[in-house]
């Protein structure tokens, strides 16, 4: 009896050694938490802090640790031995320091893409622009020898050849040696930051060194044996990063032109992620300022990305850099509408039923505080946009609703346009104003009108006159301006509506 009394003990011992493991950190904490993805500028950081808490977010810094430079002094003048090596290749004949062009003999290394095509001879890099195979050999085009610094020097036949791995950042990696010491020195100065979060994307390259898993173990271990504080967040989940992330991020970055992707993709990994136990996010959301080639991002692209984080019950990263956040005329009331959303979301107000009708990749939504205790979620119908001739514009605006309607009117090009006037079944809605080009005016469902420029910074208040209530189905809608040209070219105008259908209240769960 004393003898498997004794086995026993042995077994408990190695299971609780087993348990206690490095690669086997306990008490990691699970969240959906969204996140503000920091610009890494230490000055913007304090700021960034300030704005994280007005939206209830946290404050996540992107962590890519295992990127060499090309003017690193790991690689210049002298080449580190530890860069990642692909493999091993063999000088076909000697070549002297100056030419660019030479052969190796075949290998199966280049079906592996690379990007900045580095090889390493000695204490000498190598780039070449392209490749030839020609029988049971390679040939080399338009190589720069002594890359990156490094010396110029001849190599004898059969000299031996390294591939190195580059990444389409145009860096180098590091063997696993140079990659834990890399990462023990990043480690220690993250644990002197103030960031709620550590972001791994590409966290699979920490396995090109052939360790797979055990890399990535490794190099998540050391980042919570010096961060235990902080939550981690990666890109991948494998046996190993599971005992160490709080959530997964894919870091997918979402728009209003992939409204059906995000449903279709979020079931999918929503489903594949509970399986596992692990918290998901549903990816990110970028905050843009205007440029020539899109719009400011508005407060409908927001909400519609919102009520999908909501119908998933996923969190989200936030793409909106500091810069932007202070150019950006709609930054507080942004922030504000996420702090709403998302505390709806983590208190459980919103059923399985709400969350449902939320999945609706074309539903739009608005949400709108009643009082202190509720809200009210509101479907939102938003039109197309509708380009004026601004001579003779009649349409035929389609509502599921009976309601006030709200207007974004964009003005680009040359010119300007003056005292706007709509006339529906119900009336004129009339605006004594005048809108140049490169500004907007935005009329709300409270009857509110303002002119802002195409960053959505007001100018100046607009006082409306007359009705804005659009029927249930189809009404018949014209408009008319006044316009003025400039360098003979009209002004460029497009117009969008929207209506509210009845609201829902939402009360905050426990």
């Amino acid at each position: 009896m004393k003898r498997v009394l004794f086995i026993v003990c042995l077994l408990l011992s190695a299971v609780v050694t087993f348990a206690q493991d490095p690669l086997c950190p306990p008490n990691i904490s699970r969240s959906t938490k969204s996140y503000l993805i920091a610009d890494g500028n230490p000055k913007d950081t304090a700021y960034l802090k300030g704005k994280c808490r007005q939206a209830g977010l946290d404050l996540g810094l992107q962590v890519l640790v295992n990127r060499i430079p090309t003017d690193s002094k790991l690689v210049t003048p002298k080449p580190s031995k530890h860069l990642l090596k692909q493999g091993t290749l063999q000088l076909q004949l000697p070549i002297n320091e100056t030419q660019t062009e030479f052969a190796v003999y075949h290998s199966e290394l280049f079906s592996v893409p690379a990007t900045i095509n580095v090889l390493q001879i000695d204490d000498e890099l190598v780039t070449y622009r392209s490749t030839e195979e020609v029988g049971n050999i390679h040939l080399f085009y338009g190589c720069v020898r002594g890359a990156f610094g490094t010396r110029r020097s001849a190599h004898s036949k059969n000299a031996t050849v390294y591939k190195l791995w580059d990444t389409p950042e145009r860096a180098l990696l590091p063997d696993l040696e140079l990659q834990d010491q890399m990462v023990q020195t990043q480690a220690k100065k993250l644990a002197k930051t103030t960031y709620d979060l550590l972001i791994f994307n590409d966290l699979k390259s920490y396995a090109y060194n052939k360790q797979g898993d055990t890399a990535i173990g490794h190099f998540l271990d050391t980042m919570h044996k010096y961060n235990p504080d902080k939550l981690l967040q990666a890109d991948l989940l494998t046996p190993l990063s599971w005992h160490y992330l709080s959530r997964i991020n894919e870091n997918q970055p979402w728009n209003e032109s992939m409204r059906t992707k995000i449903v279709e993709t979020s079931t999918e990994k929503q489903d594949y992620y509970s399986k596992d136990q692990m918290p998901w996010m549903i990816g990110n959301f970028q905050i843009h300022l205007a440029d020539k080639n899109r719009k400011a991002t508005s407060m409908e692209e927001l909400e519609w990305f919102l009520s999908k984080a909501a119908a998933f019950d996923a969190g989200f990263g936030l793409d909106f850099s500091a810069e932007t956040m202070r150019k950006h005329g709609l930054t507080n009331i942004m922030l504000n509408t996420i702090r709403t959303w998302e505390s709806l979301r983590l208190s459980h107000a919103f059923s399985d039923k709400i969350k449902e009708a939320l999945k609706d990749p074309y539903g739009d939504w608005h949400i709108k505080k009643d009082d202190d205790a509720s809200f009210l979620l509101y479907p939102q119908n938003n039109s197309r946009r509708y380009f004026c001739n601004l001579t003779d514009d009649h349409w035929e605006w389609n509502s599921p609703y009976t309601s006030r309607f709200a207007l974004s009117i964009t003005v680009e090009g040359k010119g300007s346009i003056s005292n706007l006037a709509f006339r529906t079944p119900n009336g004129m809605l009339y605006f004594p104003c005048s809108i140049k080009a490169g500004q907007y005016l935005i009329y709300d469902f409270e009857g509110n009108a303002c002119i802002t420029d195409l960053n959505y910074n007001k100018i100046g208040d607009v006082t409306a006159e007359g009705v804005s209530v659009l029927e249930e189905g189809v009404s018949e809608v014209s408009f008319t301006c006044e316009v003025k040209t400039e360098e003979r070219k009209k002004p460029e105008v497009t117009i969008r509506y929207y209506t509210h259908g009845d609201a829902i209240r939402l009360q905050k769960g426990s």
